[in-house]
């Protein structure tokens, strides 16, 4: 799950890593929420994608783009089952998917990585590759879990790639490309306004009210992007207060 607190938020006036913002909110605590389910948010990260610009990562095809968009399909279940929960118990703090434990993330990942090998052969090479990277990041208590779900990963990585005609580097331009478009997602579904960078692409994202600016911009051309959200509490008695669809220039 995405938190999307509905406070103000901490500004600072020189950019900041783009993931330290995303952390930030997460973990902030407001009295209401907007939630993002990983899919939507998945799926926010596969129109990015297939709006960029072909000299940054190479050219992603429409199946690129829907594999990037199921990159957290795994992660439904725990969303589903957060979310009946929090619909009962209305004064409960959302979780974000940084307060997953070992099993659970682990068994989301490899749940993204076999739904998006069954849509192509290419999606379950990327996705694997994203959470092979991600799982350096993993504290060093689940280190025993985490290596095993390596080990198991290159295994599927080496058979998924003989049926891919791409070569070494291009396959991990597009493993950056998901990276890249996983990070801007976030960042945009978790409501922050804080200025902030990326390193690849070198790109700095600024945000006034309603407006974003990427320096340099990415993508082809202007366009709009949308994501869908749930609210926590519910507001009683407010007409259109349960959801929204929040839509983004950029």
């Amino acid at each position: 799950m995405i938190i999307f607190p509905i406070t103000e938020e901490a500004h600072s006036v020189a950019p900041v890593l783009a993931w330290t913002a995303i952390e930030e909110r997460l973990k902030q605590t407001a009295a209401e929420y907007w939630l993002v389910t990983q899919p939507s948010h998945a799926a926010l990260a596969g129109d990015l994608a297939a709006a960029l610009r072909e000299n940054l990562f190479g050219a992603i095809d429409q199946t690129v783009a829907r594999c990037i968009a199921l990159h957290d399909a795994g992660w439904s279940m725990d969303d589903a089952e957060q979310i009946q929960r929090l619909r009962s118990q209305s004064k409960q703090k959302p979780s974000s998917f940084l307060d997953a434990s070992t099993d659970s993330f682990l068994q989301a990942w490899t749940g993204s990585i076999e739904t998006a090998a069954k849509f192509a052969p290419i999606g379950g090479y990327l996705v694997s590759r994203h959470f092979e990277r991600l799982s350096l990041w993993a504290d060093e208590k689940s280190a025993a879990k985490v290596e095993a779900f390596r080990k198991r990963e290159k295994e599927r990585q080496q058979k998924l790639k003989k049926s891919l005609n791409r070569d070494d580097t291009a396959l991990e331009r597009l493993v950056d490309a998901l990276q890249f478009c996983d990070v801007l997602s976030l960042y945009l579904c978790c409501g922050s306004s804080r200025t902030v960078k990326f390193e690849k692409p070198a790109i700095t994202l600024s945000r006034k009210g309603d407006e974003y600016r990427l320096d340099p911009s990415p993508f082809r051309e202007a366009k709009q992007f949308s994501f869908s959200a749930l609210r926590h509490p519910v507001s009683s008695g407010k007409k259109g207060q349960s959801g929204a669809t929040f839509y983004i220039n950029l």
